[in-house]
């Protein structure tokens, strides 16, 4: 191989980086396993998003360094994505590693409200609550464990009984980092 097409690989391999993740989506839920935990959170739109979806991605954060624990060449988080189109709360479940989790910074729309970290313990099912995109242009988390339980059982059917809401933390927001070539 010329010297060339070493560094086109070498590009496109760190141009990808950013898609390396540990999380997977569970289109009915699931069961964790002992060494991985699950995430649920609902995603909502009620103001004008411009685009045509609109997506909530919360990140792996770290509650040493008070930051996400993304790089260019790893960076665990989670994305859900419904269409712009004003409806109901959409939930989605994710099998991620044990941990805390964010509001990322590279949402598209800033959050409202106090910036938590969300803990998701080992061998766990934690739900984080619901994030709307608003009127006023922003994300806002609501939900009530209580009084969400059965829309999340009908969407996710395959979540275990023991869901909880996820214990927060009130930590510093977190920063976006940039991928260069």
């Amino acid at each position: 191989m010329s010297g060339f097409q070493w560094c086109a690989i070498g590009l496109a391999a760190a141009l990808a980086g950013c898609t390396i993740s540990s999380t997977v989506p569970l289109a009915a839920g699931g069961k964790p396993g002992a060494d991985r935990a699950v995430i649920v959170y609902g995603v909502g739109v009620e103001g004008q998003w411009s685009y045509p979806r609109y997506a909530v991605q919360l990140a792996e954060y770290s509650l040493e360094q008070q930051n996400i624990t993304g790089n260019c060449f790893r960076f665990n988080r989670v994305d859900a994505t419904v269409s712009s189109a004003p409806s109901g709360i959409h939930y989605f479940a994710f099998d991620v590693l044990p941990g805390s989790y964010v509001y990322s910074p590279m949402n598209g729309a800033q959050f409202n409200g106090d910036i938590v970290a969300f803990r998701a313990p080992a061998g766990r099912t934690v739900y984080l609550g619901d994030f709307i995109y608003g009127k006023d242009g922003h994300a806002t988390r609501t939900g009530d464990l209580d009084a969400e339980r059965a829309a999340i059982r009908q969407a996710l059917p395959a979540l275990p009984d023991d869901l909880v809401a996820a214990q927060t933390v009130p930590v510093a927001a977190p920063k976006p980092f940039l991928c260069t070539p």
